[in-house]
C-alpha cells in the first residue's frame, strides 16, 4: 500500500538527532546557532517546542484585553484557536475558498469588528496564496497578521511573507525536513522577539528522556512504513475494526487535546535544536521539486486544470495533494482496496463561529473539507504509482456517472 504521507527523514538524520541530544553542549549555544544561521543576520528568529508553543509565547507577549478577537483562517487545527481561547480571547472564523483554502476577503470583511485584534492566516497543504489583499486590508484594520506555515515550508531560507508580523514554521513529525519536533518563528517587531525570548527562558526544557522516546516512534514509523509490511498491518487492523486513521492517529500526534498549554510551555532540548540545523543546511530541494511534479502529473491526468485552477499557482509545493470529490467516502475506500492510502480532514477542522455571531458558520470551508480527499504524491512514489492511481480514480469517476 502506498501511504498518504511519508516520513521526510533519513536513518542517519535519525541518528544523529539521537546521540546529538546526549552530546556535551550548551543548548543555548545550539539554539543561537540554529536561529543566527536561519535569519541569516536578520536576528529575528526565535526556535520553539512547535508553532503551537511559539503562537502561545507571542500571546503571552501581545497581552491583549480579555474578549479581544483572533480571526482564524476557518480550516486549521483545533489547537491553535483553543490557544487563543485559554488566553480569554474569541476565536472568530474567516471562510476560505478555492482548493488552496486561500482566505477570502469578503468574508474577511464581514468578521472584522473594532475588537478583532490578530488574523492567522493559515498555508495549508503545501499551498501559498497571494497574500497582497489580505496583508492591505489587515494594515486598514491594524491587524497584527501571523502566518502559519506549518504545511507550507519548502526550501531551507524561506522564511515568509516579509510583511506578516510574524511567520511560524513547524518540523514537527510527519511535517517536510522533520526533525521530529521544534519550530522557527519570524518575528518582526524586535521587542515583541525579545519578549518571547524572555519568557521561553523561564520555561522548563523539554526532556531528552522524552525526545528519546519520541526517536524510537518514528523510527518504528519509518519500518513499518514499507509498503508490504504496512499492508499487512492494514490487513490485520480490519480484522479487529482498525482503519489507518486509527492506527496512525496517536503514533503522530504531538500533543494532547487536554491540559494543552503546560505540555506547550518547553523549551527545545539540545538533540532536536541541533538536528533542525543539520536539516536546514543538508535538506535535499530535489526532494520538493519531485513531489511537485507527481502533483503536476495527477493535474494532468485528471485533467484539473479547470475545476482546481490554484493547483496551477506555482507557489503550490504539495504537501498533501487535495483533490475534490462529490463522493470523498466511496473514493477513499475504493482507492484503499486497490492499494492507495488516502484521508479527508485528518486534524483540520472548521473554527466554529461565536455563539453570537452564527452568521460567520464559513459555509466555503464546510464544503471544501468535506469534499476534499488527499491523494499521496512524495517523492519515493514512481511515476507508475502516480499513472496508476490517477487510472484507477477516471475509472472511479466514469462509473460514478
Amino acid at each position: 500500500m502506498w501511504l498518504r504521507l511519508r516520513l521526510d527523514i533519513g536513518w542517519r538524520d535519525l541518528c544523529v538527532g539521537f546521540f546529538g541530544s546526549f552530546t556535551p553542549g550548551k543548548r543555548e549555544t545550539a539554539q543561537q546557532q540554529l536561529e543566527t544561521f536561519w535569519s541569516e543576520g536578520q536576528n529575528d528568529a526565535l526556535a520553539c517546542l512547535s508553532v503551537r508553543s511559539g503562537f502561545d509565547l507571542l500571546l503571552q507577549t501581545l497581552a491583549l484585553p480579555e474578549g479581544s478577537e483572533v480571526l482564524f483562517s476557518a480550516v486549521t487545527i483545533r489547537d491553535m484557536p483553543q490557544i487563543a481561547e485559554a488566553h480569554g480571547l474569541v476565536s472568530v472564523p474567516v471562510d476560505v475558498c478555492g482548493s488552496d483554502y486561500h482566505i477570502a476577503v469578503a468574508s474577511l470583511q464581514q468578521a472584522v469588528t473594532s475588537q478583532s485584534k490578530i488574523l492567522v492566516v493559515a498555508h495549508l497543504f503545501g499551498a501559498r496564496p497571494d497574500m497582497w489583499k489580505v496583508l492591505e486590508f489587515a494594515r486598514k484594520h491594524n491587524l497584527f497578521v501571523v502566518e502559519d506555515c506549518a504545511q507550507a515550508w519548502y526550501e531551507p531560507h524561506w522564511r515568509g511573507n516579509e510583511q506578516a508580523d510574524a511567520s511560524l514554521f513547524s518540523f514537527g513529525t510527519i511535517k517536510t525536513a522533520t526533525a521530529l519536533g521544534d519550530a522557527l518563528c519570524r518575528v518582526k517587531e524586535p521587542k515583541i522577539l525579545a519578549c518571547m525570548r524572555d519568557i521561553q527562558a523561564q520555561q522548563p526544557i523539554h526532556s531528552a528522556k522524552k525526545f528519546t522516546f519520541i526517536f524510537f516512534k518514528i523510527a518504528f514509523l519509518k519500518i513499518i512504513s514499507a509498503r508490504i509490511l504496512f499492508g499487512a498491518i492494514v490487513k490485520l487492523g480490519k480484522r479487529f475494526g482498525k482503519n489507518v486513521d486509527d492506527i496512525l492517529g496517536g503514533m503522530t500526534r504531538g500533543f494532547s487535546s487536554s491540559n494543552l498549554l503546560p505540555q506547550l510551555r518547553q523549551q527545545p532540548n539540545t538533540g532536536t535544536l541541533r538536528l533542525l540545523k543539520r536539516r536546514l543546511e543538508t535538506y535535499d530541494s530535489q526532494r520538493i521539486a519531485r513531489r511537485i511534479e507527481h502533483a503536476q502529473l495527477i493535474i494532468t491526468k485528471l485533467e484539473l486544470e479547470k475545476s482546481q485552477p490554484e493547483l496551477l499557482d506555482s507557489r503550490h509545493t504539495f504537501w498533501l495533494f487535495p483533490f475534490l470529490t462529490d463522493r470523498p467516502d466511496a473514493l477513499m475506500t475504493f482507492l484503499r482496496e486497490h492499494g492507495f492510502d488516502t484521508t479527508q480532514r485528518g486534524r483540520m477542522e472548521i473554527v466554529p463561529p461565536p455563539t453570537d455571531r452564527p452568521e460567520l458558520s464559513s459555509p466555503m470551508a464546510t464544503e471544501l473539507l468535506s469534499r476534499t480527499v488527499f491523494l499521496p504524491c512524495y517523492p519515493e512514489m514512481p511515476d507508475a504509482a502516480i499513472n496508476r492511481m490517477c487510472a484507477l480514480i477516471l475509472d472511479f469517476t466514469v462509473d460514478s456517472s
